[in-house]
């Protein structure tokens, strides 16, 4: 049973997995609320779906939430300066909420209900979604978890567990209210609640942290909208080929973009390369007129057109970032701040084959300079290649297939 996040960007990152296990010859199936601006991407992986609970209406939630849905102390922040324990109180207790929210007590319910009768041997769950391991709790299945990006929730826990070593007084608002539903059901609260039996993990190896979660690396893999490729797509390009994608997050979580358009085309647009920008036609509308290098399209199949790109422009997203890597392609991230975007910029920039220009310095000049640094100095492109190789020597997801089996068994 797959529990996930009702977001094309959440749904298309776990599809992976339950590809390898269906081919392994096991049944499959999402199980989860249902998003009604969201229904096409379940139907796109080609494996079963079914809803349970209220919709999970992300765009109407966000209209009467406001700035509350998104919290004012982020969990994207990445400056070990600000993790005072006001932050690291607010952030976990925050994202509480917000997980009791995307698993109330009606879907939790219901898929009670389902599982009793379907009985599943493993539940595979999204971060978002503690739906998952809870209801596995209660039927007796092994649960383990699927990253998307970076793991957020296990670094806000840890710092949460330091604060309460530091400071016993501070509640624990997940472990009440999971131990509370499942003392209903006649269980307990264990560790693995909070990060899984195990963790897969499709990131590249130098945005994992140091913690102490079970986590299984796996090989990333691509999963685009099936659409046909354009014939221009696969064709060497002329000049160095750049793409600028800003995904789909940003506009699902905040409501908009939080980078400039503008600043971006027009920085892209002073380069001798060739730019696919992938624009929706609010975005165009937006600017005052495209640059005569770029090539806008609403989207694009991302694994292919990277295959022929010297760099890419993007705000850090994890799905961005991974198929960025497995081709190759030098990066610059211009990061969000709804998850793990500029944690993922710096450790990129560490590793060599990637550049951070945070949204308060993005200007068309800054945007051309560090673009021209990815084109015209080789180290990127070779770090870039190290990256690749060590990605595509990873245990796909079908080499864990039988620890899975193990794990169920």
């Amino acid at each position: 049973m797959l529990v996930v996040f009702p977001t094309r960007t959440h749904i298309y990152s776990m599809a992976p997995v339950g590809w390898a296990l269906r081919a392994a010859g096991h049944e499959v199936r999402y199980a989860g609320p249902r998003n009604p601006a969201e229904v096409e991407p379940f139907l796109e992986t080609g494996l079963e779906a079914m809803w349970f609970g209220d919709d999970l209406d992300i765009a109407r939630q966000r209209r009467f939430a406001g700035d509350d849905l998104e919290g004012q102390h982020k969990l994207s922040e990445s400056r070990p300066e600000r993790y005072t324990d006001e932050y690291i109180r607010e952030v976990y207790h925050h994202w509480t909420k917000i997980f009791q929210w995307t698993s109330p007590d009606r879907l939790l319910t219901e898929m009670l209900h389902f599982a009793r009768q379907w009985q599943p041997d493993l539940v595979v769950w999204d971060p978002m979604m503690y739906a998952g391991p809870l209801v596995a709790t209660a039927v007796g299945a092994a649960h383990v978890r699927m990253l998307y990006a970076a793991d957020q929730t296990a670094r806000i826990g840890f710092q949460h567990r330091a604060l309460r070593e530091r400071r016993p007084d501070v509640p624990d608002p997940l472990v009440e209210w999971m131990s509370g539903w499942l003392a209903r059901h006649g269980r307990e609260f264990d560790d693995t609640l909070r990060y899984g039996m195990a963790t897969i993990d499709p990131s590249p190896s130098c945005i994992r942290y140091d913690l102490d979660v079970a986590y299984v690396p796996v090989r990333f893999v691509p999963v685009n909208r099936p659409l046909p490729v354009p014939s221009w797509v696969v064709q060497e390009p002329e000049r160095p080929r750049v793409c600028l994608t800003l995904g789909v997050s940003n506009r699902q979580v905040h409501g908009r973009e939080e980078a400039s358009v503008a600043a971006l085309l027009e920085g892209l647009g002073r380069l001798d390369v060739e730019v696919i920008a992938t624009l929706n036609a609010d975005q165009i509308a937006a600017v005052p007129r495209l640059p005569g290098n770029m090539r806008a399209v609403d989207f694009i199949p991302m694994n292919e057109a990277l295959a022929t790109c010297s760099a890419i422009v993007h705000q850090g997203g994890g799905a961005t970032i991974g198929n960025a890597v497995v081709n190759g392609v030098p990066q610059l991230i211009v990061p969000g701040t709804t998850w793990s975007e500029r944690v993922s910029a710096l450790a990129q920039r560490k590793r060599g084959y990637g550049l951070l220009l945070d949204l308060e310095d993005l200007t068309s000049e800054a945007v051309c300079e560090q673009v021209g640094r990815l084109i015209d100095d080789p180290s990127f492109a070779r770090c870039a290649a190290e990256a690749q190789r060590e990605m595509l020597a990873t245990r796909t997801l079908a080499d864990i297939v039988p620890d899975l089996e193990a794990l169920a068994g």
